[in-house]
């Protein structure tokens, strides 16, 4: 690490915070709420198009633990639809075409090009296998009113609970089963083909790649689809040891081996915290863009307790990935909120939202997100962070930021453990968010 240039970007950094205000963001008044145990709001993604401007024409939103008819916890995804005056209408319900008791389809969730992925961790396949096996199907949505989404077939596992995280960007999409290998974990590539309209294993040969052990690889997922044949893949393994270190963790970063014969995956970058230490939990989420990966750490300190954070790696000259700075949440942050449990970049706008689904809002613990936006100062990227939270509604351990997405100026925040109407408890529910442009952020 080049110690004098990461000073240089903290100086930014403060200098940028002493000219520049946060953006201001309000929660519509509207909030959907599950039933009695699904945990509405486990996972959450978004689909936009561009026609002129860029438009978000769908949510989609897990409930896990939702009964299909009399299978308890199949799971389903609902998806919603732009309504009047900003607010969100109900439109559709996805279940697996398979739905299986207890196999929690909707536990995550991703979105890009028509393309809707959908994990259920918890899946038993058709040979037997006990439960844990995992399953990932794969949906296209046409964009049509009424809501059409169709599946594009799916794969399972022999275990290790894949689908437990997954992402796709493109026609590139990957998938975690983070209990393989007796808790290793690995992560498998999909490509979709558009002559066949199906999705095949990536690359052909040695698609798989595994963790050390107990490192928990694929805990957390990205994917950036480069050309048509190539991408970048990162995973998170959150229970890698650094050295003496346990849980410390690291994320991963791989790109198809050219070599066609060969074929698998080449690791091209090994991530870790700047002066990691045990329990930093780093790889617990992950993102990428063009230009940076990001990493979320629920475990790491900011000298007064363990907030959490998200450390950003921009690429190397020759090979691989440069620290370029960390981001702890800026005050009033909470010791144990969790902050980096969930990681959703949207590089069309230079930002990211992370959750801290264990922080203060105005009820203790009720859980916030954050939303980073990028800015240059000096020649240097800094970011700048604005509190995502409940506001004046009362709420307490709802686990608000257990996922999150966003576009622009709009932020879809899940907070599974929502309890209500009482005395029910579990319904989960999500939340909109929107920036108040009157207190856009900027440089004064």
């Amino acid at each position: 690490m080049n110690t004098n240039r990461r000073f240089a970007i903290g100086l930014c950094m403060a200098a940028a915070a002493s000219v520049a205000r946060a953006d201001s963001w309000a929660p519509l008044a509207q909030e959907w709420v599950g039933q009695q145990g699904d945990h509405l709001g486990s996972s959450v993604a978004v689909r936009t198009v561009l026609d002129g401007v860029r438009r978000i024409t769908r949510v989609y939103v897990g409930s896990p633990d939702a009964s299909v008819g009399a299978l308890a916890g199949a799971g389903k995804v609902d998806v919603y639809v732009p309504g009047d005056q900003g607010w969100w209408d109900y439109a559709a319900t996805v279940t697996s075409p398979s739905p299986q008791a207890g196999a929690h389809f909707g536990a995550s969730i991703a979105y890009s090009s028509s393309h809707l992925v959908v994990g259920s961790p918890d899946y038993n396949d058709a040979n037997g296998v006990g439960a844990g096996a995992g399953r990932v199907d794969f949906f296209y949505d046409s964009g049509a009113t009424p809501v059409a989404i169709t599946s594009r077939g799916f794969v399972t596992s022999t275990g290790g609970n894949l689908g437990g995280a997954v992402a796709v960007d493109g026609n590139m999409a990957a998938a975690g089963k983070v209990n393989a290998g007796g808790g290793s974990g690995c992560v498998s590539g999909y490509h979709y083909d558009n002559a066949t309209h199906a999705w095949h294993n990536l690359p052909a040969v040695g698609d798989i790649v595994c963790g050390t052990s107990g490192a928990a690889l694929g805990a957390s997922v990205a994917i950036r689809q480069l050309d048509d044949t190539s991408y970048l893949l990162v995973a998170g393994a959150p229970g890698e040891s650094q050295g003496s270190s346990v849980l410390a963790g690291a994320a991963h970063v791989y790109f198809p081996n050219p070599n066609t014969t060969t074929g698998g995956l080449l690791e091209v970058g090994t991530l870790a915290a700047d002066a990691p230490g045990a329990f930093d939990i780093f790889g617990t989420s992950v993102g990428i863009d063009d230009n940076f990966v990001y990493v979320g750490a629920t475990g790491r300190d900011n000298g007064a307790g363990r907030v959490g954070s998200v450390t950003i790696f921009k690429p190397a000259q020759i090979l691989g990935w440069d620290f370029l700075t960390e981001l702890f949440p800026s005050a009033p942050a909470t010791v144990g909120g969790l902050c980096g449990a969930s990681l959703f970049v949207d590089p069309d706008y230079a930002q990211f939202i992370v959750g801290c689904p264990n922080s203060t809002g105005t009820v203790a613990h009720e859980g916030t997100a954050r939303v980073y936006r990028q800015y240059e100062f000096l020649g240097q990227p800094v970011w700048l962070d604005s509190v995502l939270s409940f506001g004046n509604q009362l709420h307490g351990g709802d686990d608000l930021g257990r996922s999150v997405a966003m576009s622009g100026d709009h932020a879809f925040v899940g907070a599974p453990n929502v309890n209500f109407p009482p005395p029910q408890t579990g319904n989960g529910g999500w939340k909109t968010f929107v920036q108040d442009l009157l207190f856009d952020d900027g440089f004064d």
